[in-house]
């Protein structure tokens, strides 16, 4: 088995020198023995993903959203077989960290088993010094290093954020209560026009211009209220919502006190999904407002 054959860095007699100057200053503790063509890397050290003979690294990819929690476990192979393991690690997202190594003399070698215990689990790949391991499962798959194989084993995890209800308010209560927490420039208007244009009624403009259709400031109240609740965020709310301001947004046009919408717009269906949202008929989006519902 040539693989298992460690070689010494004093095996030539005529590169005694040479093999004198890439030992110096290492342990001559058979347990402290390292590879000449091995990088020096300690159990825990924080590395690079390439695989490195007598190594097993452990990385979590960028793309994961939570820490990786390892359990490692260690079977000797050969009658000289000497190496350590991480029993247990954490793997934070983007780093790679050496989790077990082997020191084994000539003919033996550690078979080293990663299990990862942590949520998330979506897939698990590894690649040795001699190429990509064809199948690995986690918790199963027993790699085998020495001084001649290393492995490099990486992790993708993705845990679902909890859901946190985002509260709704009407059009009543950004008009009577909540004129202070408007957000600047939604649809490019101002925090004071916005506030205007909530305590505008068919008998009270005050200054605020919609054309001969009432629906038409309903509608745009109704939006301007959406859009508050998912604090700008177009695209937070649920896909219905989502729709519906893209829609209204598209619909609707003029500046400062000046509201327009164009003709054929579907000004009551709009109103209908959004004055809904708004008084919290959507899941996870509850009223929270003790304003009279509109």
């Amino acid at each position: 088995m040539k693989n298992l054959h460690l070689s010494s860095c004093y095996a030539v007699a005529a590169a005694a020198l040479v093999g004198l100057a890439a030992c110096a200053g290492e342990s001559t503790s058979p347990s402290e023995f390292k590879s000449p063509t091995s990088a020096r890397f300690a159990l825990g050290d924080i590395v690079d993903a390439t695989p490195v003979v007598g190594k097993v690294k452990v990385c979590k990819s960028a793309g994961s959203n939570v820490s990786g929690d390892f359990a490692v476990s260690r079977t000797p192979y050969g009658p000289n077989s000497s190496g350590t393991v991480s029993a247990t690690a954490t793997v934070q997202p983007g780093q790679c960290v050496v989790l077990a190594e082997d020191n084994s003399g000539s003919g033996s070698a550690s078979d080293v088993i990663v299990d990862e215990t942590s949520a998330g689990f979506v897939s698990a790949s590894a690649v040795g010094t001699d190429g990509p391991v064809a199948v690995y499962t986690d918790g199963a798959t027993s790699l085998r290093i020495n001084s001649f194989h290393g492995f490099t084993v990486t992790y993708v995890n993705f845990v679902e954020p909890p859901h946190v209800d985002v509260c709704t308010y009407t059009k009543g209560w950004y008009r009577n209560k909540g004129s202070t927490t408007i957000d600047a420039t939604v649809d490019g208007r101002t925090i004071a026009q916005q506030q205007a244009i909530f305590k505008a009624t068919p008998g009270k403009p005050n200054g605020v211009t919609w054309g001969a259709d009432n629906n038409n400031l309903n509608l745009y109240q109704q939006l301007l209220a959406a859009i508050n609740n998912l604090n700008g965020d177009l695209t937070g709310g649920p896909d219905a919502v989502d729709a519906a301001i893209a829609a209204a947004l598209a619909a609707t046009g003029g500046s400062g006190l000046n509201i327009t919408v164009a003709a054929g717009t579907d000004v009551s269906g709009l109103i209908s999904v959004l004055s809904a949202f708004n008084q919290g008929e959507y899941a996870g989006f509850p009223h929270c407002g003790d304003e009279i519902l509109e």
